[in-house]
């Protein structure tokens, strides 16, 4: 028996290959390489990141470095304004400081007349003058440091803007390596999934033609379940072609397993029930299709069930979302031909999106149902399923 990958669902839409249906070592290989392109995958996905970090980390440096010489900037800029200031305060100062201190004509007399104009003017020159000066040369030192800071700023920047660069150039090499690793690992699990379909398509083949032949009962039911288990396969590896290939020789395989004629017999449910049942029966092998409820011609899951029950003169509303709210539910230990069991949530929609209805005895056992499955299938029997089941519903 071959087992289903992980990973292979939903990635061909091919029926066939060229030759025999591969063997479980060939799909076992296959699977092998799909796990190793995964494995490469991550790590280059995993080194992108930390490119991309990098990258980050470089841009930030750099808007620091440019944000810092801005400001050193403008520093400089207020720097040089203000020992232009003081360099034209101190000059008006020494010019004011010489003609105080000029030993000629009547200011030297005036000064040496007055004591309190002396102290005043010595104080001027020693204080003001030179407390100017020496602010002057302060701001001469400031400004020259600001200009070693800005240069330095300046080649951090260049620096950062290099490695910033450089890091942007290495993840955009290595996100277009996972890229292209990416597209292999899509080509080879397409190789994966087309091999599981093939396998699974031949399998239901072979499982209703031992169904055909099967001489107990008993043995064309096993047959019967298997052949329907490897279309569901089929159908969720290998697309609707797939899909409907398998089923045909499922829904072939229960008519083998002599179905049709447990329904009449069936004890099970009322007249009602068995006639909406033998309704739906009497649609195997329709195709699926989306809003569909036309009989022959094509049946979604709500479609399908409403128009059985319509033919027992039973009005439900169209849609599963509508059907499950408005009908009476019953319990699962109670089930009966002909209630529908809702699932909610199959394809992560927070909403009732599948409905199937329960045949009772069939070539599954008392665990059977007839449902339209999915674009691509056809009206078929298949085991219940419990995934997603939220409860069951009798019109």
């Amino acid at each position: 028996m071959w087992l289903l990958p992980v990973g292979a669902a939903g990635a061909v839409t091919s029926t066939t290959l060229p030759g025999p249906a591969p063997n479980q070592s060939q799909i076992n290989a296959t699977e092998s390489q799909v796990a190793q392109i995964e494995s490469t995958l991550a790590q280059e996905e995993q080194q992108t990141s930390v490119l991309d970090d990098k990258y980050n980390t470089a841009v930030q440096s750099l808007q620091n470095d440019q944000s810092e010489e801005q400001s050193l900037a403008a520093q400089l800029v207020s720097a040089k304004a203000a020992v232009k200031v003081d360099k034209h305060l101190v000059a008006n100062d020494a010019v004011q400081a010489y003609i105080y201190g000029t030993p000629e004509t009547g200011f030297a007399s005036y000064f040496s007349q007055s004591a309190s104009q002396s102290v005043a003017r010595n104080q001027y020159t020693n204080q003001i003058v030179g407390n100017l000066q020496r602010d002057e040369g302060a701001l001469e030192r400031s400004e020259s440091k600001l200009v070693s800071e800005q240069a330095q700023e300046q080649a951090d920047a260049a620096q950062a803007q290099t490695e910033a660069t450089q890091a942007k150039s290495l993840a955009t090499a290595n996100e277009q390596e996972a890229a292209t690793t990416k597209a292999t690992l899509g080509q080879v699990q397409g190789q994966l999934a087309s091999q599981v379909a093939q396998a699974a398509i031949q399998e239901a083949q072979q499982e209703a033609a031992a169904a055909a032949q099967a001489a107990s009962q008993a043995a064309r039911q096993r047959a019967a379940a298997a052949a329907a288990a490897a279309a569901t396969v089929a159908g969720a590896v290998g697309g609707s072609s797939s899909g409907a290939a398998a089923t045909d020789a499922a829904n072939g395989a229960a008519g083998s397993s002599g179905y049709q004629g447990e329904i009449a017999g069936s004890s099970q449910g009322n007249s009602t029930q068995m006639a909406v049942v033998a309704a739906a029966v009497s649609q195997l092998g329709v195709p699926y299709v989306f809003g569909g409820e036309t009989p022959g011609v094509g049946f979604d899951c709500s479609g399908l069930v409403q128009w059985a029950w319509a033919q027992a003169g039973v009005s439900i509303p169209r849609t599963t979302e509508t059907q499950w709210p408005a009908l009476q539910h019953v319990s699962l230990a109670n089930l009966q031909p002909g209630d529908l069991l809702f699932y909610y949530n199959l394809d992560n929609d927070n909403a009732v999106d599948h409905v199937v209805m329960y045949t009772g005895s069939g070539p599954y056992g008392a665990a059977t149902v007839i449902q339209a499955p999915f674009t691509g299938s056809t009206v078929s029997y298949s085991p219940i399923f419990t995934e997603g089941l939220i409860g069951a519903a009798r019109p």
